[in-house]
């Protein structure tokens, strides 16, 4: 498993040189949540962002997508900070980008749209914001409301409606998306 701590930030896979700024990563994420297109397709955007001269065998190229948008661990490994995903998206880097601009400014002083950051960098600071409007915005989406008193729960519900983000509609597309398992 890959330490941010401890290795260097990799700009290869296997040897094949790899696209490693955040840009990259959210377009790639972009790309395999994009249902106009098929799984193929998405797939293809996805392996020709991350490997930019195109991917090497396809087999290779999937095994380095998943491992470059897990941050360095391999797809039997899980981070202490991952929960198992329910299939429901609680961000968007297109619907939430300006609140992820914002939280990036308080929180680290940076411009984010100046910065050129490694994806791995940009993931480990996305998960600690702290508080701002995004990580606001992703609470509503992702509150248990179950054990909420009435007025509570309905303030809540009428958050998460508020800012809800569209998700995937098809069984097939579902499925897509936990084979990914990303």
């Amino acid at each position: 498993m890959f330490n941010i701590l401890l290795d260097r930030l990799p700009e290869e896979y296997e040897g094949y040189l790899i696209r490693t700024d955040y840009r990259i990563g959210i377009q790639i994420s972009q790309a395999l949540a994009d249902e106009e297109l098929n799984p193929y397709e998405r797939l293809e955007i996805a392996f020709n962002l991350l490997f930019g001269n195109g991917p090497p065998d396809y087999k290779t190229a999937y095994e380095a997508l998943q491992w470059f948008m897990r941050c360095g661990a391999d797809s039997t490994e899980r981070s202490e900070d991952q929960e198992e995903s329910d299939g429901i998206a609680y961000y968007s880097f297109e619907y939430d980008a300006s609140r992820l601009y914002s939280g990036f400014r308080r929180m680290y002083g940076i411009d984010i749209d100046r910065e050129h950051m490694h994806w791995f960098r940009f993931v480990a600071m996305m998960a600690d914001l702290g508080e701002c409007a995004f990580t606001q915005v992703v609470g509503y989406r992702s509150a248990d409301t179950s054990g909420m008193d009435k007025k509570t729960r309905a303030a809540y519900n009428k958050m998460k409606r508020r800012f809800a983000l569209p998700q995937p509609e098809s069984e097939d597309e579902k499925e897509f998306m936990e084979k990914l398992a990303l």
